[in-house]
């Protein structure tokens, strides 16, 4: 019985190595894509736009004012045409203010430098997160490393680096809140989660998610951000004044403006929403939500602990309609929690598929690749870590991880 496990646990080990190696040989896939893409920074590069109107006396929420930003910092430089292959096409600014205000200094800067500033600090949020993540589940310290690795040198990983993505922002501040709130200050963790004002369609629930992870200081979380919420949005309005509220609206234009196959959606809506039009696709639309909504109040019930905390944020993240591929940096508590602190998830064949999944799969929407109206092909781990969590976390009854687990 003993060499048996012995003899499993080996080949978990050596298949976790096979990952991270293939890990590695990506790195030569990614450092190409920065050196010959003309789409490197691409949302970078918009919010670069939006800081530099904000500098110059506009409001960032004006399509009009940006749309111009924009074509005068990418396009006229090299006199490029909409027909040219590196065209910056006009993209709108969705997040939130404080972004635009805390990127207003960079704008001294060539964007290219700016990027490559940025990127530093998107390294670092992402890394301390995964660490963060790791220390909270009660990761050895050895395997918070790993983990770190892993997720930075993943596809998703890369994306958020690549288009200069504030996700991993947003992951920072659930991770560190996560982490405060453990270790007795929670107050300063609720503070932290205000950075997921940043990117609201993606961070709205992460402060309820924080609270079902630490219910006995739900309430000190609470009014951390509710405080940190008062002063940024009193700020944000001191700001912009009216223009404040235009912010608001920036993502259901963006929704009304998509027409067609969507960009890399990653959420669960990819299997059917862009191949539907008219009624029959708002109707699929608010059943599939009226289903995920069922489905998670049963499964918040039903889960135990930290489970009821990690159950609502999956399952936000695979229901919400305009999820992209960079967007599921904040799947990695998931992941680790299922892959457990000794690492004994890391046999589950399911699991294995799905990581194997989200190695893979994101790359085909940048190859061109599409299967009729589907191009969405990182809603398929979406869907296999669905299944894997609902097995393994929802369905045996128990926590899944880190009941009591020494940070």
């Amino acid at each position: 019985m003993r060499a048996a496990s012995a003899r499993a646990e080996a080949r978990a080990r050596f298949r976790l190595r096979l990952l991270i190696v293939f890990l590695l040989a990506l790195t030569i896939a990614y450092a190409r894509q920065f050196a010959v893409s003309s789409t490197a920074g691409q949302d970078f590069r918009v919010f670069y736009a939006a800081a530099q109107v904000a500098k110059e006396g506009a409001s960032p929420y004006d399509w009009g004012a940006l749309a111009r930003a924009e074509d005068r910092l990418y396009n006229a430089p090299s006199h490029l045409q909409p027909r040219d292959p590196a065209y910056f096409y006009f993209l709108a600014f969705p997040e939130g203010p404080w972004l635009a205000a805390a990127l207003e200094p960079l704008t001294a800067l060539p964007w290219q430098a700016a990027f490559a500033a940025f990127d530093g600090l998107l390294l670092a949020a992402i890394t301390g997160g995964a660490l963060l993540c790791g220390r909270s589940l009660g990761w050895t310290t050895r395997r918070r490393r790993l983990a770190a690795l892993c997720v930075i040198l993943s596809p998703i990983g890369f994306l958020n680096l690549f288009m200069g993505q504030v996700s991993a922002l947003v992951f920072f501040g659930l991770a560190g809140a996560w982490a405060f709130a453990r270790g007795g200050r929670p107050i300063l963790g609720g503070l932290l989660l205000t950075l997921s004002w940043i990117k609201p369609n993606i961070g709205l629930p992460l402060c309820l998610v924080v609270m079902l992870l630490q219910p006995a200081v739900a309430r000190r979380i609470l009014a951390g951000f509710l405080g940190g919420t008062a002063v940024a949005f009193l700020y944000a309005f001191a700001w912009l004044g009216q223009g404040f509220f235009a912010w608001p609206l920036q993502v259901p234009r963006m929704w009304q403006a998509v027409q067609g196959p969507q960009p890399d959606i990653s959420s669960l809506e990819s299997f059917f929403f862009p191949g539907l039009s008219g009624p029959a696709r708002t109707v699929a639309l608010a059943l599939a939500l009226a289903l995920a909504a069922a489905y998670g109040w049963w499964a918040v019930r039903r889960a135990h602990g930290d489970n009821r905390g990690l159950s609502l944020l999956l399952l936000w993240l695979a229901a919400l309609p305009f999820v992209q591929s960079y967007d599921l940096v904040l799947l990695t508590p998931v992941v680790l929690t299922l892959l457990r602190p000794d690492g004994s998830g890391w046999r589950d064949h399911l699991l294995e598929a799905t990581v194997w999944a989200f190695a893979l799969f994101p790359f085909l929407y940048f190859l061109g690749a599409r299967i009729g109206f589907f191009n969405g092909f990182t809603a398929i781990p979406v869907a296999m870590l669905v299944v894997a969590w609902h097995r393994s976390a929802l369905k045996a009854g128990r926590p899944a991880a880190v009941q009591g687990a020494a940070a």
